[in-house]
């Protein structure tokens, strides 16, 4: 088995609320300019990363998701060496490029053609290198007819496209990107998710950084789940967006999880329009969905969610709730037994799907129960379509001289 390229070890960063400067180059600025921080600033430390492990091998994709604030970014900071960890070390074997902050690098009043050659340098790639890669850089950004215009004109699309051709064409054996590539157009990040593939095959190792959790399941082998600075999870791409919906939610419950929760759910169903088990469901046919529903709270103004998620990639495929198909819900009390039963269309290309449920106070946003994968469907049938749903379409074909049908499908 190859050495690992990327070896983080026990690695953590602390911060003070209200620091001002998170790197060197940041402090470095501030003391040359006799800057302080401003006053009244609360000093409270906080570990935006307790205890990181992790390795990546030559060739692996290794994506890290979590809610905002997580310490994604951070982490792949301390990667490209922007900055330094409290505790901890980081081995990292050869040419690493990072596409971290959109126009890091970059000057806004020198040209796309100067800031290509700037960037480049900053990369760690010779003058004359970036000369031979020049076309190319811009061949791949797209952006020949504004080289010599002041960068500072860029949209943010154009921006993103010119840092990551840079990035890609360094030749990095390690590639770090950020949410940054979520600014350009559909075609250009197939082109540089098709890029980084292909640096796979060269040995380059990825650390993918998304909230684009279908990419990650695409795209990367591993991946880990951080919340609150801490590893939720750490292992298949597939499981980790699964365990980042879980963390998502424990986030949003309001509740004490030393406690039992505020309702519980049980006798849980899945069945056909008429109420008779089915093994499984076609294309367009009708899925009823219900449970039993006991609460321990009162609840003044309930509401009732139901999802779907494609059980491949764990993408949310749909979600809704009561209170957004205008279903005025009685009220709970607490001890009350309550049958919830939802009916919907499964318009749905064949596969496993799975259908999760919610119950949350309207008003004061507190989740009682919530289970995104309560139960599982099939959808069987030879596939007539692509894509995430089945629309059931028709096709007609009409002479055009007199309107005579032709074929219908």
């Amino acid at each position: 088995m190859a050495a690992p390229i990327i070896r983080v070890d026990h690695v953590c960063k602390k911060f003070r609320l209200g620091e001002q400067f998170d790197s060197l180059r940041d402090l470095l600025a501030a003391r040359i300019l006799r800057r302080r921080p401003r006053s009244g600033l609360q000093q409270a430390e906080f570990w935006a990363l307790d205890d990181i492990s992790f390795e990546v091998a030559p060739g692996e994709a290794f994506g890290i998701i979590g809610p905002n604030g997580a310490g994604k970014s951070t982490m792949l900071k301390i990667l490209a060496g922007i900055m330094r960890p409290n505790r901890g070390e980081i081995e990292i074997s050869g040419r690493v490029s990072a596409l971290i902050e959109l126009g890091a690098g970059f000057h806004g009043d020198l040209t796309g053609r100067e800031n290509i050659y700037l960037n480049a340098s900053i990369l760690g790639m010779p003058r004359r290198e970036a000369r031979l890669k020049f076309d190319d850089i811009v061949e791949f950004a797209g952006i020949r007819d504004f080289l010599d215009t002041p960068i500072k004109r860029y949209s943010s699309g154009m921006h993103a496209r010119l840092g990551f051709a840079i990035a890609a064409h360094v030749n990095p054996k390690v590639l770090l990107v950020d949410e940054v590539l979520s600014v350009g157009d559909r075609v250009f990040r197939a082109k540089c998710m098709e890029k980084m593939r292909y640096f796979q095959k060269l040995g380059t190792s990825v650390v993918f950084v998304s909230h684009d959790l279908g990419a990650v399941s695409r795209f990367c082998n591993r991946a880990m789940v951080l919340t609150r600075g801490r590893e939720a999870f750490s292992g298949s791409a597939g499981e980790a967006v699964s365990h980042y919906h879980q963390v998502c939610t424990e986030d949003v419950l309001v509740k004490d999880r030393q406690q039992a929760p505020m309702a519980r759910a049980s006798d849980i169903t899945v069945t056909g329009r008429d109420g008779c088990e089915v093994s499984s469901w076609l294309p367009g046919d009708v899925v009823r969905f219900e449970y039993n529903l006991a609460t321990d709270v009162d609840v003044e103004f309930p509401s009732y969610g139901l999802s779907v998620i494609r059980v491949e990639d764990h993408l949310t495929l749909f979600e809704t709730s009561s209170t957004r198909l205008g279903f005025e819900s009685p009220s709970l009390r607490t001890g009350d037994q309550t049958r919830i039963r939802y009916e919907f269309t499964a318009n749905l290309p064949p596969g496993e799907y799975a259908v999760g449920f919610h119950v949350r106070d309207r008003d004061a946003l507190r989740y009682l129960i919530q289970e995104g994968y309560a139960a599982r469907i099939m959808i069987q049938g030879a596939p007539v379509s692509g894509g995430m749903v089945h629309l059931a379409p028709r096709v007609m074909v009409e002479d055009a001289s007199p309107s005579t049908l032709v074929t219908m499908a």
